[in-house]
């Protein structure tokens, strides 16, 4: 036995053995920590193979159960069953099941259901239908089924702003239809012509472009509305003069007559645009604008917001900066801007100022807020259809509507869509990818062959 022992095949015996205990163990463990500790990585640009951070958001807030009813084929399930998982993953108040309708005709007459595809989203006693497998709609049906009373939001007209419901590069379509995906009410033809004041109902102001000054008794409406707990969305362009200066410098925001001139290139390169689209990067730290680090927004002929000075009596932050290559020019004129130290001001710029504050007044709404809230942007452009879907213009735009609203839960970054992914080149670096490719490359393995000739030689 003691020979056996120290015989050299003991010893390489047990050592095999021992590598293969040691590998299993290993094994094991890697397998116990990755079931129980359960971390996922997307490498893709858009994150398109991970929920948002919108739908995130909002499942971790579940304090009611939601259940799902899926009513698929089963060759129809794959893709929406890892999605509805991926839910579940994310709150324990989340469950799904899916039905056939053709072999449970029961459960698709009690729910009313006649086509393949369609999903029931239940909490309590509401209920929403929707249609297809994508994250949005799902995300958007369980958001309302959590809402409580819609809010109702109106667009100001009337003094040459964009039609809500326009199609056109310069409307808002795009945005009216975000804002009802998010289960609130978009009244889009407000006339103060007509009603002479700001509807009791009205949750949301939101006067985005304006082109032309207010009348007075439009004006003392607006300060009124503000002064009794009211909350404004305002877009308001350079070379733009409403009337509603005065009233803002109540709240401690300056509109400036000025814009802003970005010179760092950033547009350029990435985007084709000119010194005259800003690109912004900084944010404050605000309920807004927190889920905008490192997401870019761009602001096409915008002027500079500010706040006017430090106060104790309210919450005034400046929301958006741009880069200190960009600088506030006082002069307009058809010539491309210099910067002159005796008139214009450096960078960085403030873009947008957001205002929270107790109410001035009392009257009687149809429901009482606590805080008067202002969001201001020196642009109406970046919101408007042909820019509210590029980088993070419409989550700023959605974002700052439902803080006003006081919807934090709809704070996020939305589901993207997947995209293309283009390699734009110029001239020369063709000419570079084309010597690299047809010329280098090829040549490596020609000169290494023919350095092993003559060595061998």
């Amino acid at each position: 036995m003691v020979h056996f022992l120290k015989s050299r095949m003991f010893r390489y015996g047990s050592g095999a053995v021992a590598s293969v205990v040691l590998v299993l163990s290993i094994l094991v463990v890697i397998n116990f920590l990755a079931n129980r500790y359960n971390y996922r990585f997307d490498t893709t640009e858009n994150r398109i193979y991970s929920l948002s951070d919108q739908t995130i958001t909002i499942l971790s807030a579940l304090e009611t159960d939601v259940k799902v009813v899926a009513f698929f084929a089963i060759e129809e399930r794959k893709a929406l069953g890892k999605m509805l998982r991926d839910y579940a993953h994310h709150s324990n108040r989340f469950s799904f099941r899916f039905v056939d309708p053709d072999s449970e005709p029961a459960e698709a007459r009690r729910y009313k259901v006649k086509e393949h595809g369609t999903i029931i989203v239940e909490s309590g006693d509401k209920s929403e239908r929707i249609r297809g497998a994508e994250e949005v709609g799902l995300t958007n049906a369980i958001s309302k089924v959590l809402t409580g009373r819609q809010k109702v939001v109106y667009f100001l007209t009337g003094h040459g702003e964009s039609p809500m419901t326009s199609l056109a590069r310069g409307g808002y379509s795009k945005a009216k239809e975000a804002l009802v995906a998010q289960n609130m009410v978009v009244r889009d033809t407000l006339l103060f012509a007509h009603t002479g004041r700001i509807p009791l109902d009205c949750d949301l102001l939101i006067i985005a472009g304006p082109r032309t000054r207010f009348f007075e008794t439009e004006i003392d409406s607006i300060r009124s509305y503000l002064e009794a707990g009211g909350a404004l969305f305002l877009l308001i362009d350079p070379e733009v003069e409403t009337g509603l200066e005065l009233v803002l410098e109540d709240w401690f925001v300056s509109i400036n007559d000025d814009f802003v001139v970005d010179e760092s290139g950033i547009g350029t390169r990435l985007f084709g645009l000119d010194y005259s689209v800003p690109i912004a990067a900084e944010y404050a730290s605000h309920p807004v604008t927190e889920k905008h680090r490192g997401l870019m927004t761009f602001y096409r002929y915008a002027r500079s917001i500010t706040r006017l000075q430090e106060t104790t009596s309210m919450e005034v932050y400046e929301l958006v900066k741009t880069s200190y290559s960009s600088w506030r020019e006082t002069t307009f004129s058809n010539q491309k801007p210099k910067f002159d130290p005796a008139t214009d001001i450096r960078g960085p710029a403030s873009l947008a100022v957001a205002v929270k504050s107790l109410p001035r007044k009392a009257i009687r709404r149809a429901e009482v807020r606590t805080k008067t809230q202002i969001c201001v942007f020196g642009d109406s452009d970046f919101a408007t259809n042909q820019y509210f879907g590029s980088q993070g213009n419409g989550d700023m735009f959605l974002n700052s509507a439902s803080w006003l609203l006081d919807e934090g839960d709809l704070i996020a970054i939305r589901p993207k869509e997947r995209g293309e992914s283009r390699i734009h080149l110029t001239r020369a670096d063709a000419r570079w990818v084309m010597w690299l490719s047809v010329v280098v490359l090829p040549a490596f393995p020609v000169i290494a062959g023919f350095l092993v000739w003559r060595r061998r030689r």
